[in-house]
């Protein structure tokens, strides 16, 4: 009897044993398979030497050495973009039918509960304002009226036309819970005449599809699906395309004017001339075009920081048949609001920013089809909002171009129409930027163009031509003569292509229909050295006298800039972080970059010197931080960047 309750006892505490090891092997299988939480922070893994796999550029004068868009510095980068929404309900749609313009119900009862808590879309009350634009800044306001819709009637209708309005609704006489700017385009009458054979075509319509600050490397990296989609395309991706300019607006000028700034605000220049009052004496791409009996179109989603009225007077009178700039200027003095999640996105309505200006693109595609096949149009769309900002915006954005080219194609617009998916310049701001990667693709955006098929067989020379010039230095100046050639297209047949080409010189603007001279440099193409990538970077140590010296020059040159602005504080060195000896073809023309810190505010800058002449400025000083509200009392370029406001 003892002996087997002391057998029972044993076979107990025995699986008791095993039961625990059981629980430790799975505690400890856990353990291992979690991964340790650290409190340090992940920090971005070390750049290592340059790419080796090729040159963008393999010329006499320019070398550009390849980029990885996916090397470990940007997988680093590339996160998911904080998620951001306009909380507004979406009230209302505007359409056109027969020539008539409505204003129609678009929320349905669970969307009007869950929204705005309203059961009877009879409970609210609407009113509109119509308005058109009285110049770059302001509107001016015509009739308006009140109005509501009911479970019998869910539209209401407007005046008829091409017209904007402002609309707005409340709860009660004091609840706004829909504000928003909407705009009709009435659908363009039919053409009389057919369309001309492809054969016989004697202009192209132009589209420039324009993005800021979107390097070729973040084309590369983000915009997948219009890449898969321009594989089916003739096009051209331009690898040599290089920045002239610091910000937009002098790289967009020599696109559009054919001239520098300097040229263009010089006291003979069209905008000095006028005293610096407006750009209408300016005489710009799309009066080449609207001369030769084109429609013409113009339209950014940004209204503080356009093109021609980011601290500048922008037009007097309209500059293009459509402008989408008094709807942005409405939008901003009136329904803006920023949107909940990360900062700089902002909204109207339901819609960001980047929305009203692609609704503007699609209720634009009928006219753009129709005067495609007739007498043509020119149009220039310009996106800012989020890609301006982040990183990691590009991939929404690869969605909506996608969704705007595969709309083009539908419409047969790409048949006729030479269309440029182009930026201005790489990212400027951020982490990104300060590093070796981001400083070089700041310096390369993207370019890529689109043509018809039949372009080659017809023009195979131009289009020869333009290909090679895929691995030439190009800028915008370049941009500027190609679509200009392309208002008559006599200008690109192949004899007349073979005559210039016996005349072409190693100008600063040359058609990529022709061959860009092999042997350009950064200074025949009129590129700062600061902004030229025609050079191999070598780092150089950053803590030795000589580049203390160039930091402490760049810096005074800065003080200097700030001397009359008394509100703006006077900068000091903080610490140099990083400096590189960039290589030229004449060792004259070798320069030195260094990157620098100032104090007060944690400014980031980065200045290049020759590096036989320390004291010589091969550029702007530029800046890689974002400055926010540090510049407050300074709203005017180029102080912006530099200024610090006690």
């Amino acid at each position: 009897m003892g002996y087997n309750l002391l057998l029972i006892e044993v076979k107990k505490t025995g699986l008791n044993i095993v039961l625990v090891c059981i629980i430790l092997f799975l505690l400890l299988l856990q353990h291992y398979r979690e991964p340790v939480e650290s409190k340090e922070e992940i920090q971005p893994p070390l750049e290592g030497k340059q790419e080796k796999r090729g040159l963008f550029v393999n010329t006499s004068q320019c070398q550009i050495i390849s980029m990885d868009p996916l090397s470990p510095i940007a997988m680093y980068h590339m996160t998911h973009m904080p998620i951001y929404w306009c909380y507004m309900i979406r009230l209302m749609v505007p359409k056109s039918k027969g020539g008539r313009n409505y204003l129609y119900l678009a929320a349905n009862r669970r969307k009007l509960w869950e929204k705005i808590e309203v059961r009877r879309i009879s409970e609210i009350s609407c009113a509109y304002k119509r308005f058109v634009r009285k110049n770059d800044f302001d509107n001016k306001y015509l009739e308006s009226n009140v109005f509501r819709f009911s479970r019998w009637r869910n539209f209401t209708e407007v005046k008829s036309g091409n017209i904007t309005l402002r609309v707005w609704c409340w709860l009660d006489y004091g609840r706004l819970v829909y504000h928003d700017v909407l705009m009709f385009l009435p659908m363009p009458e039919t053409p009389k005449s057919k369309p001309a054979k492809l054969e016989t075509v004697k202009g192209l319509s132009v589209l420039i599809l324009g993005i800021d600050s979107i390097s070729h490397m973040h084309y590369q990296r983000y915009f997948t699906r219009v890449m898969d989609f321009l594989d089916r395309l003739p096009h051209t991706e331009l690898w040599g395309y290089n920045r002239v300019g610091e910000n937009s607006y002098p790289n967009l000028m020599p696109l559009l004017s054919g001239q520098s700034v300097d040229e263009l605000e010089a006291l003979s220049g069209c905008f000095g001339a006028n005293q610096m009052a407006n750009y209408d004496r300016c005489h710009l791409l799309w009066h080449e075009f609207k001369a030769a009996g084109y429609a013409t179109i113009f339209g950014e989603d940004s209204r503080v920081g356009g093109t021609f009225t980011y601290a500048k007077p922008g037009f007097k009178r309209r500059p293009t048949d459509f402008y989408l700039r008094s709807v942005m200027n409405e939008i901003h003095k009136n329904t803006k609001y920023v949107a909940r999640g990360p900062d700089e996105i902002t909204c109207s309505g339901d819609r960001v920013y980047h929305h009203v200006l692609y609704d503007f693109i699609y209720r634009l595609l009928p006219h753009m089809q129709a005067r495609c096949f007739d007498s043509g149009f020119f149009a220039l769309f310009w996106q800012t909002m989020g890609v301006h900002d982040y990183f990691q915006y590009g991939e929404q954005t690869d969605l909506q171009y996608y969704l705007i080219l595969r709309a083009l194609e539908r419409r047969k617009i790409l048949e006729r129409t030479l269309v440029l998916l182009l930026s201005d310049h790489g990212l400027r701001f951020g982490p990104f930027v300060k590093t070796f990667q981001g400083m070089r693709e700041t310096s390369l955006p993207t370019m890529v163009a689109i043509y018809p098929r039949w372009l080659e067989h017809r023009f195979p020379l131009a289009v020869a031509n333009l290909r090679t010039n895929a691995k030439r230095l190009v800028t915008t100046y370049d941009i500027h003569e190609t679509l200009k050639d392309v208002v008559n297209l006599e200008n690109i047949g192949d004899e007349r292509i073979r005559n210039r080409t016996l005349r072409l010189r190693n100008n600063h603007n040359v058609s990529l229909f022709l061959p860009i001279p092999e042997e350009r440099s950064c200074f025949s193409a009129r590129i700062p050295l600061h902004f030229c990538e025609c050079d191999g970077f070598i780092k150089i140590p950053w803590n030795i006298r000589s580049i203390h010296r160039i930091a402490q020059f760049a810096v005074a040159s800065i003080n200097k800039l700030l001397l009359p602005y008394k509100q703006c504080q006077q900068l000091e060195l903080l610490k140099v972080e990083d400096a590189y000896l960039r290589k030229q073809q004449e060792v004259i023309l070798e320069t030195i970059t260094v990157r620098l810190v100032t104090e007060p505010g944690n400014g980031h800058f980065d200045a290049t010197v020759l590096s036989k002449n320390d004291s010589s400025l091969q550029g702007a000083i530029t800046r890689t931080d974002r400055y926010r509200e540090q510049s407050f009392c300074a709203r005017e370029e180029p102080i912006e960047i530099y200024c610090y406001c006690p």
